[in-house]
């Protein structure tokens, strides 16, 4: 059921409920402070948890500044833009590398987590494609995942960070796949106010998508899918006009398989979901999953098994086992067996 999300406040309720729901917090905070012994050496990121943060760029700067991201260089060959004949290929030759939950990450102090680091990290590493949950709160559109008490973040600061990276790697294409509650309105004014409208690209509907070497010329290098109020403004693309799936819902490797679960089967772009929910996501699980035979396999036969190029490959804690570079060799055969292709 879709609705909007309102922030946590502490309201009168009956004891036996009031009770009730201080255990859960409390058994909560029991197997955060169990799973928080996983990430030993990452800072919590108290500055603008749950706040409305708005849209000055100096907040990206101090964020990153206190979890020591903005020191991070990523080792080399994460990046796809080095791939061998990246500006020839086609937006659709590409396996791009997305995180599910992306906003949901344990450097910004966030519970639960399905991510370790912050979205600037994230694409410092070569991740190419955010998979983003956008809620209402009093009004204004933030990222939240489930429940607002859980960690929150205005809309408009995870734009902040995507426009800025893209200001710095100035060849980089990325998407965005949202999973909306909020009006297409609202949406639209967060990007404006930002400033990332006009970077964003319109692809019609059964048309090849273009090279991107052409996307980058044209300025065009952002490209949004969303589940609902798709085609409501320019460039906000429907996702399931566009795209097929994998069942994301999956509890252990065994179960991992190519059967189809929304959208069309003449959709051209694949999302490839990659990640383990038992009951929650966590860095063991993301091991299984990322583990270089599992997914390596999976790659490797996915287009026999559905037709379809794994467009958008979405995992948990990408840092687990050797995703980017497995992405990035993955992306490099493709593209010599493009070249030796008469």
């Amino acid at each position: 059921m879709r609705h909007q999300t309102k922030l946590f406040r502490f309201q009168f309720v009956p004891r036996g409920i009031f009770w009730c729901a201080s255990g859960l917090v409390f058994v909560a905070a029991v197997v955060w402070m169990g799973m928080d012994s996983s990430f030993d050496g990452l800072a919590i990121l108290e500055e603008g948890k749950n706040t409305t943060a708005g849209v000055d760029e100096s907040i990206v700067t101090k964020r990153l500044a206190k979890t020591g991201e903005d020191s991070h260089v990523a080792p080399d060959g994460f990046s796809p833009e080095t791939l061998p004949r990246y500006l020839e290929s086609e937006y659709s030759d590409i396996s791009w590398l997305v995180t599910h939950n992306s906003m949901s990450n344990r450097a910004d102090g966030w519970w639960f987590p399905n991510q370790s680091y912050g979205i600037t990290r994230q694409l410092d590493d070569g991740v190419r494609g955010l998979m983003l949950d956008v809620h209402m709160i009093d009004g204004q559109p933030f990222l939240v995942h489930g429940a607002s008490v859980l960690g929150a973040m205005t809309l408009e600061s995870g734009l902040i960070e995507v426009k800025a990276f893209m200001q710095r790697q100035s060849n980089a294409i990325i998407t965005l796949i949202l999973e909306s509650y909020a009006p297409a309105h609202k949406v639209q004014e967060a990007f404006d106010v930002v400033g990332l409208s006009g970077m964003v690209h319109q692809q019609q509907t059964g048309s090849s998508w273009p090279k991107i070497g052409d996307m980058i010329a044209r300025g065009k290098r952002l490209v949004v899918f969303t589940d609902s109020g798709g085609g409501e403004w320019q460039g906000y693309h429907d996702v399931w006009n566009f795209c097929q799936e994998t069942h994301y819902s999956v509890k252990q490797v065994e179960d991992f398989s190519f059967q189809r679960n929304r959208g069309e089967e003449a959709n051209s772009l694949l999302i490839l979901n990659h990640f383990l929910t038992h009951p929650i996501a966590g860095l063991g699980l993301a091991g299984q999953a990322n583990a270089t035979d599992v997914l390596k396999t999976r790659l490797e036969e996915c287009e026999k098994a559905t037709k379809c190029f794994p467009n958008f490959v979405a995992v948990d804690f990408y840092e687990c086992g050797d995703t980017p570079n497995l992405l990035f060799e993955f992306n490099r055969q493709q593209a010599e067996k493009q070249k030796a292709e008469p």
